[in-house]
């Protein structure tokens, strides 16, 4: 491909001259093409209204179409002239006649009028004939042109090509049904990213301007309407973008001769191993993740990024997304956010003060840490509720999500510390088994309340999809720490003076839990919860709740059904019990001797501790 100049009056021109097939251009070649088409555009629009040649030409020679006879008129703009069209015809065929056969039409002509009795017109000659239907035919074409003028013209006002994203194709990708379909899935889509990353909202003006980052995205965007949406049809478009955003990362590592490393590459690399964590291919993304801390690295560190908030958002979180699948600490350092940021307003500060989760301070391991994560959870629970939602910044929200999520990966792992106690089968004679027992169920509340917590944030607060296989880890990971073997588990968190957490814990679950074989666990769990904090209805549960971290946005449609599981458990429960008592009674003549049951007004019989009482004596 090769370019040349030409100068011509006050206009520059810009021609490309290839030597390959036809075919689409792309990149760099379809913004040069689209700048210097607008420019000319824009340019013939402000030049004002001076006259050239051709405008003048074409202006005589609309003068000159009424100079014309009546055998060269053209047509006026939508008028027909069907007659006419069959006259040189019929002319023709006059012209081929002899003399003889038009004096037979002619006197033929003249024996007609003279039987009609009309003897008083005069006999016209054929010019005179030929002038008439020359003056009817120039007023049938005025009469037409009236009738043209009284109608309303009808003007085309829908774009045919409204319907699509990209109706102009100004993307650096050429547009196709599948791409609007996509586009449509991310201007419909969830906020996974609008609170945590792209608060500025400037995502959008980043990706649309290279091919690369496009078509991450629009593989992220594919995955996201197959986990939601249930779009089968999107595998295919999830793998081709993926395939296209990884030629053009080695096209730009290959083509790179100064060493320099583009926001663009890193923004790549970054949302492909957003893709990969959304889709749960974790080890494809630590490969994407070390070598997006190499370039990260060579650039100077985040700080480097700070004029794209997006891009160095987004590098924060995809590292968090990681480090919370395989609980380790942050990868990236802690770092001041806007430091100038609004704080939260007094109003909401207060509401917060009154129902905060202080219960957590009276936890025996790691109560200082989990009661800072908590707090900052429920302010945040609260900020994003509907009636403080327009009150509070987009940003303080998203610098205060990064603060909490930063703290919770920081508590380190706990979980060898209740796994090894439990698997240990001789741990009871063992002089200090109460202090390891007392250890490992401080352990495994700990870290019920991290996985809990993880699954508040990741479904709550940033909306990934519950079909993602992260919800998966937290739920194993929560399930694990509360189902111990041999524990019971509300003496456990009776004993740590948090069972409302509990309850917390276990709504929050049960709320991202599918399958009715996989919630049944859960819902028996809370029922047993909600029997022991003596919990009646769902305003007494909504209560509870509001004391750890309560958003209408997530529990406002989730609440009431698991309410409704709950009181139907419970029920199911009462009815068993009752079945099972009244099958006792129906066999006790089998293991009671006849002789000590006699009449029943005789003896009296109970069931006491296990064993059946007839008139005071177990038998």
């Amino acid at each position: 491909m090769s370019t040349a100049t030409a100068t011509s009056m006050e206009r520059e021109y810009e021609f490309f001259v290839t030597t390959d097939e036809p075919h689409q251009p792309e990149g760099s070649e379809r913004g040069k093409i689209r700048r210097l088409v607008m420019r000319n555009f824009f340019e013939t629009k402000l030049s004002g209204p001076a006259t050239t040649s051709s405008k003048n030409n074409s202006a005589s020679t609309v003068q000159s179409k009424q100079k014309l006879k009546s055998r060269f008129r053209l047509p006026k703009p939508g008028q027909e002239f069907s007659e006419q069209k069959a006259k040189p015809k019929a002319k023709t065929t006059e012209r081929r006649g002899t003399k003889e056969e038009g004096e037979r039409r002619e006197k033929k002509s003249r024996s007609s009028r003279k039987l009609s009795g009309n003897s008083e017109i005069p006999e016209q000659c054929p010019q005179s004939r030929a002038n008439s239907r020359r003056n009817s035919l120039e007023e049938v074409e005025v009469e037409g042109s009236e009738v043209l003028r009284s109608k309303p013209r009808l003007l085309l006002k829908i774009n045919p090509n409204s319907h699509r994203f990209d109706p102009f194709d100004v993307l650096p990708i050429p547009g196709t049904p599948q791409l609007d379909m996509l586009f449509k899935l991310y201007k419909s889509g969830s906020r996974a990213n609008s609170i945590a990353i792209n608060v500025r909202n400037t995502w959008w003006s980043f990706i649309s301007q290279d091919a690369g980052l496009l078509h991450a995205t629009l593989a992220t965007w594919a995955l996201y309407g197959m986990l939601v949406r249930g779009i089968s049809d999107l595998r295919v478009d999830k793998l081709r973008h993926k395939n296209a955003a990884i030629k053009e990362i080695n096209t730009k590592i290959a083509g790179t001769t100064t060493g320099r490393i583009s926001d663009e590459l890193v923004g790549t690399v970054l949302t492909l191993a957003s893709f990969e964590n959304l889709l749960g291919a974790y080890d494809a993304a630590q490969l994407h993740i070390a070598a997006l801390k190499r370039m990260v690295n060579a650039r100077g560190g985040l700080f480097a990024f700070g004029h794209n908030d997006g891009l160095i958002r987004g590098m924060i979180w995809v590292d968090f997304h990681t480090a919370a699948a395989f609980h380790t600490p942050p990868g990236f350092p802690h770092i001041r956010l806007d430091p100038d940021t609004p704080p939260l307003p007094d109003a909401l500060l207060e509401e917060a003060a009154v129902s905060s989760p202080t219960s957590l301070l009276q936890l025996s391991h790691s109560g200082i840490d989990c009661f800072n994560i908590f707090y900052r959870l429920h302010r945040l629970a609260l900020a994003i509720s509907s009636p403080w939602l327009r009150n509070v910044d987009r940003l303080t929200i998203s610098n205060l999500l990064y603060e909490t999520e930063h703290t919770l990966l920081s508590v380190p792992d706990y979980s060898r510390d209740f796994l090894d106690f439990d698997l240990d089968t001789e741990k009871e004679g063992e002089e200090d088994y109460e202090e390891g027992a007392r250890a490992a169920d401080g352990a495994s509340v700990v870290e019920s309340l991290l996985a809990a917590a993880q699954i508040f944030i990741y479904a709550a607060l940033r909306e990934v999809p519950s079909k993602a296989k992260i919800f998966s880890i937290f739920l194993e990971r929560l399930r694990v720490a509360l189902d111990r073997p041999e524990v019971d588990m509300l003496g456990v968190w009776g004993r740590e003076k948090n069972v409302n957490t509990l309850l917390w814990v276990l709504v929050v679950a049960t709320s991202i839990v599918d399958g009715l074989e996989a919630r049944k666990w859960w819902i028996t769990r809370l029922a047993e919860v909600t029997r022991e904090l003596e919990i009646d209805d769902e305003l007494d549960l909504e209560r509870t709740l509001r004391r750890v971290a309560w958003t209408d946005i997530f529990f406002g449609d989730k609440l009431d059904g698991i309410w409704q599981e709950v009181a139907e458990h419970v029920h199911a429960s009462r009815r068993a019990q009752i079945y099972t008592a009244t099958s006792q009674d129906q066999d006790l003549s089998e293991t009671i001797d006849s002789q000590l049951l006699g009449p029943a007004s005789r003896h009296s019989i109970g069931y006491d501790r296990g064993r059946w009482k007839v008139n005071g004596w177990y038998v």
